[in-house]
């Protein structure tokens, strides 16, 4: 072999040190930030998963239906679409929606303290239901202690601008809700915001029964009329009608005789 040939021997050699350096390096640094080079949208480890999403104050989370366990959700690759979607619907910070992604699972360093975490990277945004939650695989929620916003009353979905225009009266961060707790007399009292006012009223319930006694005077009557008092009153109505209910996951069902008169899903918060 001449000497020409042994210098671009020795040269090729050379090079390929410096990729294999260059790749280590890499592999380092990615390790050290808690970044998987596997973390691109063709990554095998991608799959299309629905779930519980919620933004507030920067930080976001997600919980796939069927599962308990909430992980946060990395500020990067096509999470901004997500993010975007999920402000243009929602109407109270921090609230979940259910939505449709495509992503994997990575390690990324902890927002707070040492270490690193378990993170979801969110390759691609496929869709944002906003009236609808988990249900099927998902535990039912429970009908005490949970807070249930209407979403289809006498089988008419409400939409985003009936829900706006009857929050004027009282503040824009009122939805059309009910919670029922138990008091200190261990009456469980059903209270919630019908429209125009705040309710509240005694209620009896089993696995299967619902009663709700009649609002003779929901709190606030005495302000100004205001634009959704028919809406109050249907839903009032609603409420009273109401004699048996079904939870789906967490969907919640009013019926009366064999009619579906409401439909609700549950909110975390």
């Amino acid at each position: 072999m001449n000497k020409s040939a042994n210098c671009s021997k020795i040269e090729s050699m050379t090079y390929l040190s410096h990729i294999i350096i260059l790749l280590f390096t890499f592999s380092a640094i990615a390790s050290a930030d808690g970044v998987s080079i596997n973390d691109s949208p063709a990554n095998d480890n991608n799959r299309e998963m629905t779930g519980l999403y919620s933004y507030m104050a920067d930080a976001a989370g997600f919980i796939e239906c069927g599962q308990k366990k909430r992980f946060p959700v990395a500020m990067e690759a096509d999470n901004i679409t997500l993010e975007r979607a999920y402000l243009d619907n929602i109407y109270m910070p921090g609230k979940s929606l259910l939505v449709t992604i495509k992503g994997h699972f990575s390690l990324r360093k902890k927002m707070e303290g040492d270490g690193q975490e378990e993170v979801i990277i969110v390759t691609q945004f496929i869709s944002l239901a906003q009236q609808e939650r988990c249900h099927g695989e998902v535990p039912p929620a429970s009908l005490a202690n949970t807070y249930w916003k209407l979403v289809e009353l006498n089988g008419e979905r409400l939409d985003r601008n009936k829900n706006w225009l009857a929050s004027q009266q009282s503040g824009a961060s009122k939805e059309l809700h009910f919670i029922i707790k138990q008091d200190s007399a261990k009456q469980n009292v059903i209270t919630g915001f019908s429209a125009c006012h705040q309710f509240s009223s005694i209620v009896t319930y089993d696995n299967v029964a619902l009663q709700i006694k009649p609002v003779t005077k929901p709190i606030g009557t005495d302000k100004t009329e205001c634009q959704a008092m028919l809406l109050e009153q249907n839903i009032q109505n609603m409420l009273h009608r109401t004699d048996t209910y079904r939870i789906k996951g967490e969907q919640l069902e009013l019926l009366a005789g064999n009619h579906v008169v409401g439909k609700f899903i549950a909110i975390y918060f």
